[in-house]
């Protein structure tokens, strides 16, 4: 059985601006009803992609197809998208219920039925008892959900959010991230959220693609891609990651070894690898996958030793940074279960390090 045709299909398109390459030869295919976001850094070519999509911008070369339908030469407002903006550009003279009612007018939908579907997006978002309040009279979380019901409608098949978290403080961007994706399922709308946000974009997404130098690197859902980066830029761009470089000298259909000096010997695998003895890899091992404590347990196929540098309290999370006697430094996370747990280990202690062959990725150097 195949997979039934993609809502938007992104048929090796690139973008240009003289000889540089903001965009380069992307192919994707995002489904109906998916959340999916584009996660990448400043300059990746993300926010441009999203320009091509919406119809403000024109690819280079390629094919941009929505719902069957090839968007070459369609403007903005004949696709059956719509986007939302960090800035939410709300019109400041006009009440909540104003704001959202202006696109279903530009549009021609008729009174009776702008009237519905403003009460609709006015209780979707919780905003049906500040429907005459103007924008200077909302909170940033406020204005952020007339903007999101504003973009909705118009009922699009395909809602482009650029940023549309970032000018929330770090508690109500959390709690919105939340409502949105809430939204998002009720109403079984495709969205498509460009952030550089990688815990937002790992709440939001049903998928998400990592973007560099204007390339979609890997695509995934957000375990895939936190779990099984495929190269040394996903794994260090998406969370926190130790890195140590090796030589394979062992990979049997059972086990595998990489000697690895910045480890201090031997990383053993209880399974195979794809690769070749003597090639030059890297093993990715995040900080939540080391256990610390004062002597080694047989509990862990490797070890490692070396002296805590410091110690960053988080709350909920310390964070361990520990020198090897190698030299290197590596992080190490641990929850505080409970309250004076990360007394028993202080900066400047020796300790032992351990962790499971299972828990690490090996990637090409």
């Amino acid at each position: 059985m195949t997979d039934p045709q993609p809502l938007l299909r992104i048929d090796s398109v690139t973008r240009t601006f003289g000889d540089v390459y903001a965009v380069d030869d992307v192919s994707l295919d995002i489904r109906q009803g998916e959340l999916f976001c584009l996660l990448g850094g400043s300059g990746s070519g993300k926010s441009t992609l999203l320009r091509m999509l919406s119809g403000f911008d024109a690819p280079s070369r390629g094919r941009i197809v929505i719902d069957g339908q090839d968007m070459a030469g369609v403007p903005p407002h004949r696709r059956d998208t719509n986007m939302m903006f960090q800035s939410y550009a709300l019109f400041p003279h006009m009440t909540v219920e104003r704001n959202i009612a202006y696109g279903l007018r530009r549009a021609g939908i008729g009174r009776a039925e702008t009237v519905v579907r403003v009460r609709e997006m006015l209780e979707l978002v919780q905003l049906d008892k500040l429907a005459g309040r103007k924008p200077d009279q909302l909170s940033g979380g406020q204005r952020q959900r007339v903007a999101l019901a504003r973009a909705l409608a118009r009922r699009p098949k395909l809602l482009l959010l650029d940023e549309p978290l970032g000018a929330l403080d770090k508690k109500l961007r959390e709690e919105t991230q939340l409502e949105l994706k809430k939204i998002q399922e009720t109403l079984g709308i495709t969205f498509i959220v460009v952030t550089h946000d990688q815990e937002e974009a790992m709440t939001l997404a049903d998928r998400m693609g990592v973007m560099q130098e204007g390339r979609i690197v890997q695509v995934g859902t957000p375990r895939e891609i936190y779990e099984f980066p495929r190269s040394r830029f996903v794994a260090g761009f998406i969370g926190t990651v130790n890195l140590f470089d090796g030589t394979i000298t062992q990979d049997r259909d059972t086990d595998a070894v990489i000697d690895s000096p910045q480890a201090g010997g031997p990383i053993r695998i209880p399974h195979a690898i794809t690769g070749t003895v003597g090639q030059s890899v890297t093993v990715a091992l995040r900080p939540e996958k080391l256990v610390i404590g004062r002597a080694p347990s047989e509990a862990h196929d490797n070890h490692l030793s070396g002296q805590i540098r410091d110690i960053v309290y988080q709350g909920g999370l310390s964070v361990f940074h520990v020198t090897l006697d190698t030299g290197m430094t590596v992080r190490v996370t641990r929850t505080n279960r409970v309250r004076d747990e990360g007394a028993a280990i202080a900066a400047g202690d020796r300790v032992a390090l351990g962790f499971s062959g299972q828990s690490v990725v090996v990637l090409p150097s």
